[in-house]
This record gives structure tokens, sequence and C-alpha cells, in this order.
């Protein structure tokens, strides 16, 4: 039943990208799918085996996130006005771009795929025998003189080097660590600053500018990694992120290494849970309920669906899709007036993830945006006018 799924879900791809790869319909609502990865996946990876497991794993997560990317800019362009050459140009390019990129990721998924199977060891493979009927007999066999070899000389058997062993046996730096980390975060968001840094106290943070510290939903973060308490900062991402003994930085259009890193070791959605955890706000789900009613740019359903989530009501799963979308819309809204920030939208943003968290159960990821939301709906602090 796999294979013929998988036959069928190919030759889907290979006819929708026969149709029209070249000039894709850039309507209202298209997944580009089909024109980004169509026909990319490769024949290695069509079967999954203990050896290949983590390589389709971490490569089908960045295709997905091409996808999503490519998604995201398209509804940017259709968003800006009417379809005309000039966006119907800027959408194609963006199109061609993406799947150039996923070429790419492919192509490196290949050789690290390549690398894997050329490391496995060999040592254990069975021995083949000769059949009953194979080779020459024994009277086709022209007996020849046995040849000793000479002992050799223990004094010719240079042991390794020093040197050689300690490179071997070398562990990553805290610098090398951190720069993992900050790729792998960046791989998820890379039009944001990242930065990641240790503390004096041996933990590991890390933080992005674009809400003072704030974490979006949707961003992976490694259960070992602590992230910034809510309350209003200023400055740089270096400055958000404070003190730190050593740091790592990441800005938009630097070059990302391939990196399997944290990326397959662990379950990915485990990561946006723990990492999030925050003291719990007592009434959590009726405070929602109420920050939600009558708010200026949130449909009516998002505080119906907080009451819901705070009363346990069950709830439909066309209406936790159509809460997501809401939430993407705004999330997508607010990435795309980085490195601004419209206050309003970051709000509204932060009360979406926090009901989507509660309607589906999440009360952790619900109490981390919620409590981000009281934060920097706070009032700033007054400083008194000095004398």
């Amino acid at each position: 039943m796999a294979i013929f799924g998988r036959i069928t879900a190919r030759q889907r791809l290979r006819r929708a990208a026969q149709e029209s790869l070249a000039i894709p319909p850039f309507g209202p609502a298209v997944d580009y799918a089909p024109w980004v990865v169509g026909e990319l996946w490769p024949a290695e990876l069509s079967t999954i085996t203990p050896e290949n497991a983590s390589v389709a794993r971490y490569l089908r997560a960045e295709l997905d996130k091409i996808v999503r990317s490519t998604n995201e800019q398209l509804r940017t362009i259709r968003g800006a006005g009417p379809m005309g050459p000039a966006q119907q140009a800027e959408a194609a390019r963006v199109v061609n771009s993406a799947r150039a990129f996923a070429a790419e990721r492919v192509e490196a998924a290949l050789r690290q795929l390549d690398k894997k199977i050329g490391d496995l060891p060999t040592d254990n493979l069975p021995s083949i025998s000769a059949g009953p009927g194979d080779g020459p007999s024994a009277e086709d066999t022209q007996r020849l003189p046995i040849i000793t070899a000479a002992p050799e000389d223990p004094a010719d058997e240079q042991p390794p080097t020093q040197e050689a062993e300690e490179v071997a046996a070398q562990p990553e730096s805290d610098q090398e660590r951190l720069h993992r980390l900050v790729e792998f975060m960046a791989r998820q968001e890379p039009g944001l600053c990242w930065a990641a840094g240790d503390q004096e106290n041996g933990m590991t943070v890390v933080a992005t500018d674009l809400a003072e510290g704030w974490i979006p939903p949707g961003i992976a973060v490694p259960p070992d990694v602590r992230l910034l308490p809510p309350q209003r900062r200023t400055g740089d991402v270096v400055a958000i992120l404070g003190p730190t003994t050593i740091s790592a930085t990441y800005a938009p259009g630097d070059p990302l290494a391939w990196s399997f890193g944290w990326a397959t070791e662990l379950d990915p959605a485990a990561y946006s849970v723990r990492a999030r955890r925050l003291p719990p706000i007592d009434g959590l789900g009726w405070l929602l309920a109420g920050a939600t009613h009558m708010r200026d740019g949130l449909p009516r359903m998002v505080h119906t669906l907080a009451k819901a989530g705070a009363a346990k009501t069950p709830i439909l799963e066309t209406e936790i899709e159509e809460l997501r979308a809401h939430l993407e819309t705004a999330r997508v809204q607010l990435l795309a007036q980085y490195p601004e920030v419209d206050h309003a939208v970051l709000l509204n943003c932060l009360l979406l993830a926090a009901t989507d968290g509660i309607a589906t159960g999440d009360r952790l990821t619900a109490n981390y945006h919620f409590a981000w939301y009281q934060a920097l709906n706070a009032p700033p602090p007054h400083k008194r006018p000095t004398r």
C-alpha cells in the first residue's frame, strides 16, 4: 500500500510540474509546492532505510520550509495589489529562485547520504564460499610452491602520531556549538537576526530581535536551550540577548552551512514545548478569553475558541484550521514588516498563538505567548523628569 501511495504521489507531482512549471497560476489560494519541489525528490530516498532515514527526514523538513517561505512571499506580492506584469515577473523570480535553492538542498542531501553510506563498517560482511560446481577443480590447478613472508620488523610499524590522535578526538568547541545552534534557528526563519550565547551560570540562551526576545510560533527550540523571559527590551539582537561569556550571531544573508545536528537528534515537535516553559498564569483561559473579547483586528471566532478552550469544550478540527489560518496571516504580516514592528499586529499575533495553544490543549505554549502579551501590552514605565 505504501509503494502504491508513493508512486501515485510521484505521478501527481509529475503531472502538476509538466502542466505549467514555467508560468504558475498566481491565484489567491494556490500552493506552489509542485512548482518549487516537483520532481526533485531523489530516487535514493524513495525507500526509507535505517541508513537514509535521518537524511530523508531532514531533507523533507528543508523542502517544506522552502515551500512555506515561497508561499508567504507570493502571498505578500499578491496582497500588494493587482497582479500586473511587474508583479507576475517578481512572483516568477521568487518561484525560480526557490526551486534552484531546493535543488541545491537535494544535492547536498545526496552528498551527505553518500558520505554516510561510505562510512558504514564492512568488516562484518558474510564470507562468500564457492558452490560445488564453481571454479576450477583440483585436477586443473597447478601446484605452486609455498611462499613464506619474511617477518616484519617491529621498527617499521609506525604508531599513529600523538597529533593525529588529538585531532581525531577533539570535541566540538563552545563556539562551534553556538554557531550550530544559531544556524538551526536561522534555517527556520532566515529573514530574522538570531543570537545565541552561554550565560555565566552555564545556561545557553537564544533570541531574535523581532519582538524584544519573543520567539514566534512554529519555531522549534532544542530542549536544553533557554528562551528569554517576557519583558521589554531595546537594542539589537546582541543587546536583547544580554550578558554572555561567549556568543554567536546570524543576520539575514549570512551563509548557512549544511548541518544535521539538532534537526534529526530529537523530535522537533517536542522542542517547541519544553523550551517555552514559564511560570503558569493563574486563570490563563479566562484571562485569554477576556483579552480577545471585542479586540480590534481579531475575528470573533478567536474569542469563541478561547472561551471553549478555557472551559475545555470540544472544538471542531475545521475551527482549529480556520484559527491557524488567521494566525499564519498575522505571522506573515509581522515578518513582512521586519525590522519594523506594528505593535497592534504583534499583540494580535500573540493572542492568536495563545488561543491556538489553549484550543488544542497545549497550555504550556498558550502560557508562553500570553505571558509575552501581558508583558508587551503593559504600558512602559515612565521615568521621573530630572530637575
